[in-house]
């Protein structure tokens, strides 16, 4: 019996087709029956695996959640050639990035024992980009974004390039980024705008990645009902401590959300609200 429960837990490999191209990767499911709120989890830069976000995986599957999470296209045993992500290639890359996290959503969707009502993707960094592209592909219900920036990629390279590797203060931001210039690449404030799914955006005061604070004013340029801010004031961009590397908790405030939106797994087997 003790075996016969281990194998129904254990990660089920999948296989999904998108763009041309075979993506892999396996669904976590949680204890019990279903049907069960799913989320996709979705790269940030780099050529990630799905293991690169097991904190994920084993955050969401604890809160009763089925959890897929796949191999970056030209990683780990998925198809296709890695490119990574800049300014120029931005408006074909991050499209072709979020019809992968659709399609793992529309693979979500066809499993019984997943209720379509509330699926959702999660991710860090680039991954913000990825989700807002992603959004009208599928049944995406919610996302949740963390250290995502909210600004075109320009805008976000811009940044990296001024405060990333230097102790520039960053009460200069607002001086630097007026100076901003140049090619915009991918921007996913219209994206967000014309999606249905809420959101809720985990940022780092002390991020000297993303610019938080003009993140923070961007989203507050849309619908203040359907996206959510919660500000770590000495977070970093690996949302930890800026000053001892201790990692933040933002556990609660998730939770908290969750069930304000209505995915909450004590709603399962009911609609979203």
């Amino acid at each position: 019996m003790l075996l016969l429960l281990l194998a129904l837990q254990a990660p089920r490999p999948v296989t999904f087709e998108s763009q041309g191209v075979v993506i892999a990767g396996e669904i976590s499911w949680p204890p019990g029956d279903g049907p069960f709120p799913a989320v996709v989890l979705v790269h940030g830069s780099g050529p990630a695996t799905r293991e690169g976000n097991a904190p994920l995986v084993a955050l969401f599957r604890d809160l009763g959640f089925a959890v897929l999470a796949y191999d970056k296209r030209g990683t780990g045993a998925s198809g296709g050639i890695y490119r990574g992500v800049g300014t120029r290639n931005s408006d074909s890359m991050i499209p072709l990035l979020a019809a992968d996290a659709a399609a793992a959503a529309r693979l979500l969707a066809a499993d019984t024992r997943v209720d379509t009502t509330r699926i959702g993707l999660a991710g860090g960094s680039q991954a913000g980009w990825v989700m807002a592209a992603a959004l009208g592909h599928a049944p995406i219900r919610f996302f949740v974004a963390l250290s995502a920036p909210v600004v075109s990629v320009g805008e976000e390279m811009y940044f990296s390039r001024y405060f990333e590797a230097s102790d520039r203060p960053l009460g200069q931001a607002d001086s630097v980024m007026a100076l901003f210039t140049g090619p915009a690449g991918y921007d996913p404030l219209e994206d967000l705008r014309q999606s249905g799914a809420v959101g809720f955006y985990i940022l780092g005061g002390l991020d000297r990645s993303v610019p938080t604070a003009r993140s923070v004013a961007r989203l507050r340029q849309l619908d203040s009902t359907r996206f959510a801010i919660l500000v770590l004031p000495t977070g970093n961009h690996g949302l930890a401590d800026a000053h001892t590397g201790t990692p933040l908790p933002f556990g609660e405030q998730l939770v908290a959300w969750l069930r304000r939106v209505g995915v909450d797994t004590r709603l399962r087997g009911t609609a979203a609200q």
